[in-house]
């Protein structure tokens, strides 16, 4: 008989994605066991035909490897018989770790953007017939679900930081798309996330390559064995977006390489920072030998992810409904931004659900500076992590007066449900709503959407 890999907590957004390719890189039997809440991942995995079952330790005894999600630790029920048995248990990112070191492996790392830097590398390799396997942490429907398990020799990897989780990893290639301070919970300080990239750097071999944003100075702190290649929008730039014209949506932009002008690109994805994202998909894609026109070509079609400037629909009168993952300041200005470039005539309400007291106290001035392009705010409770129960360091309520005082409209409402009732109320046809945050807080855009 075959490996048989049970997976536990396998709703998660990465532990679906490596069930899903752990069939075809391990030849394994794959079964999985989570709780009974809905969530995306439920129709990936009745796609893939994994069965999902309800947590019991017998579960895992059949297993020959238990994979455990980071939600839980040794005392939860499969993990302890696991244990018991001396039956291997890996984490999520010791397990990618193994699965990426039987292929050419691309990191896609960094504080913001990796998501979508993934899903549009992914994609431009897929149409080019390289086949690779990806991994993916959101729903992506030009690669058909969060994972593709692919016959190539590439593997491309979302790969985070959090706790370091990224130096379980031993990539050819790797993107560093920017470097800020976040996860206050677990890095001390700027300087120990830069050191954490830096680390992650130096693993990269010599025959490798390293994609680097020339304007991000923390980026610039970043050295290896490997060549290094930035990506941006300065001169000193490699490679470099020139002459952008924002219309809409969208965006259409003159591509240099090396000073040399190589082709144009149509963008489908609003913002800034999804040039950047196709920058540094475009440099990994010359690295590996991608016809430039061919790359090109298909950012041309990419349409984005689920959860990044997500359209869910209008409300009855007209007004646009719209959903983003941002959780950092950095990326709720960028995405504001974005929408205000798309939108210029647009009322843009924003609604924002901190996500976890730790990153909310530790960058709380930052967040009260971050919503200069939004005409209104509406903050909701914090959405606390499952380690943060009980420990409640900093109020909503706090930064909806620090908001206010940057001349900004805002104001606190603690639930969803209380601010669906709100918007209902309020809705006009120019309205755009906005809703940020890493938790729960896309349900109030599906709750006035028509």
């Amino acid at each position: 008989m075959g490996l048989h890999i049970h997976f536990v907590g396998i709703k998660g957004t990465g532990m679906s994605a490596l069930a899903q390719i752990s069939a075809r890189i391990e030849g394994a039997t794959i079964s999985g066991s989570d709780v009974e809440e809905s969530f995306f991942t439920d129709s990936v995995l009745k796609r893939a035909q994994i069965p999902v079952l309800s947590f019991s330790p017998s579960n895992v005894e059949k297993a020959d490897l238990v994979v455990a999600s980071a939600a839980y630790t040794n005392q939860h029920p499969e993990i302890a018989r696991a244990l018991e048995l001396n039956i291997p248990v890996l984490t999520y990112p010791q397990f990618l770790g193994r699965l990426l070191s039987k292929k050419r492996g691309i990191s896609v790392s960094g504080t913001h953007g990796k998501t979508t830097t993934t899903a549009m590398l992914g994609m431009v390799m897929l149409n080019a017939s390289f086949d690779p396997t990806i991994v993916v942490g959101s729903d992506v429907p030009s690669i058909g679900g969060n994972a593709h398990s692919g016959t190539g020799e590439f593997f491309v990897a979302e790969s985070c930081e959090y706790r370091r989780h990224f130096l379980n990893y031993s990539p050819e290639h790797l993107i560093i798309t920017n470097i800020e301070f976040d996860h206050p919970d677990y890095f001390q300080d700027l300087d120990d996330v830069i050191s954490a990239f830096s680390e992650l750097a130096q693993k990269i071999p010599e025959h490798g390559h390293i994609y680097i944003w020339a304007e991000d100075p923390n980026c610039q702190a970043i050295h290896g064995s490997a060549p290094i290649t930035t990506f941006g929008l300065s001169e000193a730039a490699d490679v470099r977006a020139t002459e952008i014209l924002f219309r809409d949506e969208q965006s259409s932009m003159k591509i240099m390489l090396k000073g040399q002008y190589v082709g144009d690109l149509d963008l489908h994805v609003a913002g800034r920072h999804n040039i950047l994202n196709a920058l540094a998909t475009i440099a990994v894609c010359h690295e590996i030998g991608i016809p430039i026109k061919e790359v090109l070509d298909s950012l041309s079609k990419f349409t984005g992810t689920k959860r990044r400037f997500e359209h869910l629909g209008c409300n009855t009168n007209g007004a646009l409904i719209v959903d983003d993952y941002a959780h950092h300041p950095t990326e709720i200005r960028t995405t504001l931004e974005g929408a205000r470039l798309s939108f210029p005539d647009r009322r843009i309400r924003a609604v924002f659900q901190p996500h976890t007291f730790s990153r909310t106290e530790k960058l709380l001035q930052e967040f009260s500076l971050a919503f200069q392009s939004a005409d209104e705010v509406v903050i909701a409770d914090v959405f606390a992590s499952a380690r943060e129960q009980g420990n409640q360091t900093v109020s909503a309520h706090t930064l909806a007066e620090l908001i206010q005082k940057q001349g900004i409209q805002a104001r606190y409402i603690g639930t969803l449900d209380d601010i669906k009732h709100y918007l209902a109320q309020t809705l006009a046809p120019e309205d755009l709503v906005l809703t940020l945050g890493a938790g729960d807080v896309y349900k109030v855009g599906l709750g006035i959407v028509s």
